[in-house]
């Protein structure tokens, strides 16, 4: 997979993936090693339904809202399988073919995203939650980033200082794709005010950051202030942000990436350009988040036709 250029997050979530189903089948067999050449396809159906099973995780923004996990997830999971089988079926020519692993892909029509107006709540209700300044601006400047950029959460944490303040950058993406990426001038704004309280002694502990390049970093002034925000760290913030507002829609970083995209088709610009600022190779991906403007088409048919 480093070979083919994936991600690190993608090897290591197919790792953890691939991880959980040796640790199930041991279980099953009471720690006896068991061989891959014995994983059957009965194996797999069993993991399936194990899957079905399992309860979502008290860490997910999803919790109490879904009883058990999805089938989105589970079919991810799966897939690390049929990953794994088809390395030990393309090197050593043998065991179960990968291909008989059946993984229906998971389609939803439903696109969780904000409107401007519930995207403004968000950001007063950041103003007036976070105790700290500091700590708003920061969120106030991910999730302007995230709404107005099309950024993916470990695409956000690995940004620089200068990229933002060059209103642009160019990111390397899924399948090794590039793509550019453009700052607005509100996240500008942000950023700028965001620096400038970072030079200032944090509360507390009255510690100054050592300079980062980084935009986004830690704030915990005990132990790693300074270094970059983790990933679990700013998913735990908005799902305290979306549980609070209880809006009825998951507020996530992903829910504001989809929020761009929909802004984008609601502006009527051209669907080409859109797929060119997505970085979708198959204008199929960019047409997925047409639907969502089905909702407002009445409406608009009729003002013109009125």
């Amino acid at each position: 997979m480093l070979n083919k250029q994936f991600s690190k997050n993608t090897i290591q979530n197919y790792e953890t993936d691939l991880n959980l189903f040796i640790k199930w089948i041991r279980l099953k067999t009471w720690g006896i090693t068991v061989w891959t050449e014995e994983i059957s396809l009965l194996e797999v159906e069993h993991w399936k339904t194990y899957l079905s099973n399992v309860k979502t995780p008290k860490n997910s923004i999803y919790y109490q809202i879904r009883p058990t996990i999805s089938q989105q997830t589970i079919q991810s999971k799966l897939t690390a399988i049929k990953s794994f089988l088809k390395f030990i079926n393309l090197f050593y020519e043998t065991w179960l073919d990968y291909k008989n692993i059946e993984t229906k892909r998971v389609k939803t029509n439903y696109i969780e995203c904000l409107n401007d107006s519930e995207f403004k709540n968000l950001k007063d209700y950041i103003s007036d939650y976070e105790k700290y300044r500091i700590n708003a601006l920061r969120m106030l400047l991910l999730c302007n980033i995230g709404y107005t950029s099309w950024l993916r959460l470990s695409e956000m944490l690995n940004l620089t200082i200068q990229e933002v303040q060059k209103r642009e950058t160019r990111i390397i993406w899924k399948g090794n794709k590039p793509r550019w990426v453009f700052f607005t001038p509100s996240s500008e704004e942000l950023l700028e005010e965001y620096i400038e309280e970072r030079r200032k002694p944090i509360p507390r502990t009255n510690k100054i950051e050592k300079k980062s390049d980084f935009v986004f970093i830690s704030h915990n002034s005990w132990y790693d202030f300074g270094n970059p925000i983790s990933k679990e760290t700013v998913c735990w913030i908005m799902k305290k942000y979306s549980d609070w507002m209880n809006i009825g829609k998951r507020i996530t970083v992903h829910s504001l990436r989809h929020s761009y995209a929909t802004k984008l088709l609601e502006s009527w610009m051209n669907i080409r350009e859109i797929q060119e600022l997505l970085g979708h190779s198959d204008l199929k991906t960019t047409q997925w988040y047409c639907h969502v403007l089905q909702s407002n088409l009445k409406n608009k048919v009729n003002q013109i036709f009125d």
